[in-house]
């Protein structure tokens, strides 16, 4: 019954190399592969590039620049006040139900809530008021969340399969066939045999 179950598990650990299903959204909530991380990691520097042309110059050049990168980079960006309405402009909002922002919004612990689905990455990231912030926007609740930014792009499922899924599931059908090798080469009787002949 051993030999069976790891025979089952280094052919599932085997299959996971190539490209074949389950896919990334799929175990993104088991495996979250670096490529994603790099993806947040680009919303996030676009987010304090935004923030910093905010405070710095007009408020307005701030979103120019979030409509030029996403134009670019084909990235669908919106942000969103502390009430949960779009801000498509300085001192235009429109009210537009986001159940994963205003869930975020009402979180006592707020921190980047991101998924899969198909071949598009979403992620909603918190803007948290600092000192800085505060010559403009004044804030009293408890997760100090003064807006959330999302952000959509499209995904390349063809770099998700590349080296760091083949290295991490070849490691590990590599383990899991060495274990097998010794399960399946384990002969209790021989050794009993053995003992009771000296």
């Amino acid at each position: 019954m051993f030999i069976i179950i790891l025979v089952l598990l280094t052919l599932i650990s085997i299959s996971q190399i190539f490209s074949i299903p389950p896919f990334a959204e799929d175990i993104f909530y088991i495996y979250k592969s670096g490529y994603f991380s790099e993806l947040e990691k680009e919303f996030d520097i676009i987010k304090d590039s935004f923030i910093n042309i905010k405070m710095m110059s007009k408020a307005v050049y701030a979103w120019i620049f979030l409509q030029d990168i996403s134009k670019k980079h084909e990235i669908d960006i919106r942000v969103y006040n502390r009430r949960g309405n779009e801000v498509f402009a300085p001192g235009e909002e429109t009210v537009e139900e986001n159940e994963r922002v205003i869930r975020l919004l009402n979180t006592s612990n707020p921190d980047i809530i991101s998924e899969a689905k198909g071949e598009k990455y979403y992620s909603a990231i918190p803007i948290l008021i600092e000192r800085r912030c505060r010559f403009c926007h004044t804030i009293n609740n408890k997760s100090n969340i003064v807006g959330v930014m999302t952000f959509e792009r499209e995904y390349n499922p063809y770099i998700y399969y590349s080296s760091e899924r083949v290295i991490l599931f070849a490691l590990i059908s590599t383990a899991l066939s060495i274990i097998l090798y010794f399960v399946v080469r384990w002969d209790p009787e021989k050794r009993i045999k053995r003992l009771f002949n000296d």
